[in-house]
């Protein structure tokens, strides 16, 4: 770290940006700072691609300098002992650095800087406009002296002191902050811009509220920012008083980034509407996680954008409602389970995040789910006054995750080293669903003990300390709520109950963070059922009384078979589950999506010889057996029709296109399904061998139905034809009366 030897205390920056087409600035900037060594003599600070003119010491005195990509050095005119503090000032000059997205930007008539860079490594770029100990743990006050023409204005952190009118047809603005903020964190804003301002009521203060926008979206900042007052006395209530003196907006040309009292906001989502609203509600929620209390080191960016992204969500369920707030998390979590580590070459930790991938999915994203997880696992009690002490106890400071861990810790009751461990320090997620459960009944209660299990998607050794909280349901839906720990692959637990639960469901309010998504609708009519985000949609015929049905999408691979069967091959990497209370006349269809192409089936699927089926099983411990089906669509994307519809579980399956039985091919169980020959060219005799009266059905590559026989006796044989069948692979599937389902592979060739 540059800044090892010396702690900024105070900056002191003295701007000019006046000649916008040149796209140049110059600056003088006093640093005050303190050392925590005996006789420092040598300063270290960073400025990038600026030039420095001059250094002097607080008395005038020409101090010597080296400079050197972005490495300041200056020699101090005498030593500076252990907490003692003294000033350097710094003139500069130049074209300022800017990457795609970080540094600082001219564009048209504004200016403005972005204070981290996406490219950059380090991320950080308060060294792109001023001399500065440019890292995450250094935090110092501001004075910032901008000057600019008289129809600019420059809009800074901290509060508004005084505007200087010059002779020379220009203006210098001074803003002064008095929170401390780490360097990438201060900013400026300068263009023809137009101040609206507002009040919030805080719970210590009245805060101002400023806007500086463009003038042609003067009349656009009421509609965008509706919510604003009623979004920050959400945070609040949840997190503790608002932590600085100003809620500032400037509208830029590329956003946002969340500078303190002064967030760069786009002039795009300055439109009116509330589309961009969950924007600002991130950009805010920094003010606490990440400005005042900021990650110690990029490795932890967690802290500041895993929790910003979680405020999100947050805001969602206390402005709007839980179910907004269920839809917002249930897609972020759905995308990190589906794509981040194919995005980003892997399984992840939260910490330590390699630079390269400091802004990247696992960051926001993961992040955002392992926060959520973690007020999941505390309850919310316990979560949010603990988070509002961290927030006390390190405002203004740095903390790493191993603080926050230790103080939640300590602060909670709660051991957080399992949940830190895998979450936060290790790769990848953990899932747990309910195996079984048994009722004893025990005078007026039950005793119900539950079995669970626990899996892992990306990662190797089971969460310890693990936790999920169990919904137990009445017949009539009446549920209440336990919560189960344990450590490694499998856990159990005696409940008390009041009642006799007829289900037990694993995270039925999504809770946890797990890897799954999931989705659960009242169904009291007939019609088509979306389930957001579990790839799956139920087309119910009939139903005589209201029905609840659950749909879990697992995004980790099904139990294998019990019996092994050569050729045929589960999804190793999703899987669903239907739970339930479906009354009398409850006649539904199910329609499952495969999808070879987006990062679902690629896998399983591998070419268009594969046989896909699906397969069901009525809970953990049964087989896996076949179920009739059609399948619409071509072998790489499509839907797999299943009538009759079931609670338990259900995955995807394929015959591997280079295994051909010349004999049986089905599925374990009692019976078996005979084809001879097989392959076959114009004549096959199917025998249904030890298996009851059912129907047979054949269907093509594509799953479209050949051919079918509705009522095959008891034992008996079927002679089809085959002459006009185009060579190929067909599934012959069997739907018995008892529920028994077998499957078989036939081969035509010519």
């Amino acid at each position: 770290m540059l800044c090892d030897t010396i702690d900024a205390v105070q900056y002191d920056l003295y701007l000019t940006v006046t000649d916008l087409p040149s796209q140049t600035i110059s600056g003088k900037a006093g640093i005050r700072f303190t050392t925590s060594c005996q006789n420092t003599g040598i300063v270290k600070l960073n400025l990038l691609q600026l030039q420095v003119d001059s250094v002097k010491s607080d008395s005038g005195q020409a101090l010597p300098f080296t400079h050197q990509n972005d490495e300041l050095m200056i020699t101090l005119q005498q030593p500076v002992s252990q907490g003692d503090t003294a000033w350097v000032h710094v003139w500069y000059q130049g074209i300022p650095f800017h990457e795609a997205w970080g540094g600082f930007h001219f564009s048209g008539n504004y200016a403005f800087n972005l204070g981290v860079g996406f490219e950059s490594i380090p991320h950080n770029l308060g060294r792109a406009w001023f001399p500065c100990a440019d890292d995450f743990t250094d935090k110092a006050l501001y004075d910032y002296h901008i000057r600019v023409e008289n129809d600019k204005i420059a809009a800074c952190g901290g509060l508004l002191r005084s505007v200087s009118t010059m002779c020379d047809g220009t203006k210098e603005y001074f803003w002064r902050s008095n929170r401390p903020v780490p360097a990438y964190l201060a900013s400026v804003a300068i263009g023809p811009y137009v101040m609206k301002e507002a009040i919030f009521q805080g719970q210590q203060a009245e805060i101002p509220v400023t806007w500086f926008v463009r003038p042609q979206d003067t009349a656009k900042v009421a509609g965008s920012f509706a919510n604003l007052n009623a979004i920050a006395a959400i945070y609040e209530e949840c997190f503790g008083p608002y932590p600085f003196e100003r809620i500032g907006f400037s509208g830029t040309a590329l956003g946002a980034m969340e500078h303190a009292e002064n967030i760069a906001y786009p002039h795009g989502s300055i439109n009116g509407g509330l589309s961009d609203e969950w924007l600002y509600a991130h950009e805010l929620s920094h003010m606490w996680f990440g400005n005042s209390v900021t990650c110690s080191s990029d490795a932890d960016m967690w802290l500041n954008e895993g929790w910003a992204r979680w405020c999100e969500t947050l805001y969602r369920e206390k402005l709007y409602n839980i179910d907004e707030a269920k839809a917002n998390m249930r897609q972020m979590s759905h995308e990190v389970l589906r794509m981040a580590h194919l995005a980003e070459g892997g399984y992840l930790p939260l910490s330590p995040m390699p630079p390269q991938l400091t802004y990247g999915i696992h960051t926001y994203d993961k992040g955002g789910m392992v926060t959520h997880a973690l007020r999941g696992y505390l309850g919310d009690s316990l979560f949010f006054n603990g988070v509002k002490a961290y927030l006390a106890n390190f405002a203004y400071q740095s903390a790493s995750s191993q603080q926050m861990r230790d103080f939640l810790s300590d602060y909670t009751g709660t051991d957080l080293n399992g949940f830190f461990d895998f979450h936060v320090f290790g790769p990848g997620f953990n899932h747990v669903s309910v195996d079984s459960f048994n009722v004893s009944p025990s005078g007026d209660e039950y005793l119900v003990e539950v079995f669970v299990k626990q899996k892992l998607k990306g990662a190797t050794v089971p969460a310890a300390g693990c936790r999920t909280i169990l919904a137990f349901m009445r017949s009539d839906w009446h549920t209440e709520l336990r919560t189960i720990t344990f450590s490694g692959w499998t856990g159990s637990a005696v409940f008390v109950l009041p009642f006799n639960p007829v289900l037990v469901m694993a995270d039925l309010y999504e809770q946890t963070g797990d890897a799954t998504t999931d989705n659960y609708r009242t169904i009291r009519t007939p019609g088509s059922y979306e389930f957001p985000n579990t790839w799956f949609r139920m087309e119910v015929a009939g139903i005589d009384d209201s029905a609840f049905a659950r749909v879990t999408h697992h995004w980790v691979a099904p139990d294998a078979l019990l019996n092994p069967v050569e050729g045929l091959r589960l999804s190793d990497y999703r899987y669903w589950s239907i739970e339930g209370i479906f009354p009398e006349g409850f006649e539904a269809t199910g329609r499952f999506t495969y999808n070879r192409n987006n990062a679902l089936d690629n896998t399983l699927i591998t070419s268009p010889a594969d046989s896909l089926v699906i397969l069901y099983r009525k809970g953990a411990g049964y087989e896996w057996e076949s179920v009739p089906f059609t399948r619409q669509g071509p072998w790489q994307l499509g839907v797999m029709i299943v009538s009759g519809i079931r609670e338990g579980d259900y995955t995807l399956a394929v015959w591997d296109e280079d295994f051909v039985n010349t004999h049986n091919i089905s599925v374990p169980g009692k019976g078996k399904l005979q084809i001879r020959p097989n392959p076959a060219t114009t004549e096959v005799i199917i025998s249904a061998e030890d298996l009851p009266s059912g129907n047979l059905v054949v269907t093509d590559s594509t799953g479209r139905i050949r051919d079918r026989i509705r009522e095959l006796p008891e034992g008996s044989a079927w002679r089809l034809k085959t002459g006009s069948y185009t060579p190929g692979t067909y599934i012959v599937t069997f739907n018995g009366r008892n529920g028994i389902y077998r499957t078989a592979k036939m081969v035509i060739g010519r």
